[in-house]
């Protein structure tokens, strides 16, 4: 193994502020989704900010977070629907968590 990636491996596990540097982003907030998807309830919304908060969130345990990834891929997907966005959205996620073991 190279030297530089045993130095930023090492930096990960040691250092806080480098583990939360390297945490994984999205490129869009909770409320453009909330826009974009079409939400229409308090409870839609709920479920579109905890998704976010397992993204984002660091405090959660691993068994409850979820990669940026499959949250704005199931968002991008889900927004190109014509009617139904969210329900798309919510369902494909859930889907998609069940299969790493994320209940939603």
């Amino acid at each position: 193994m190279p030297r530089f990636t045993i130095a930023v491996l090492t930096a990960l596990l040691l250092f806080p502020a480098a583990r939360a540097a390297a945490a994984e982003k999205l490129s869009v907030t909770a409320d453009q989704m909330k826009v974009a998807l079409r939400t229409d309830s308090v409870e839609d919304d709920g479920f579109i900010e905890d998704a976010v908060d397992r993204v984002t969130n660091d405090s959660r345990p691993r068994a409850e977070r979820l990669p940026a990834a499959m949250v704005e891929g199931t968002f991008q997907w889900a927004r190109r629907k014509p009617r139904l966005k969210f329900q798309y959205f919510k369902h494909g996620l859930t889907v998609r968590a069940a299969r790493i073991g994320v209940k939603l």
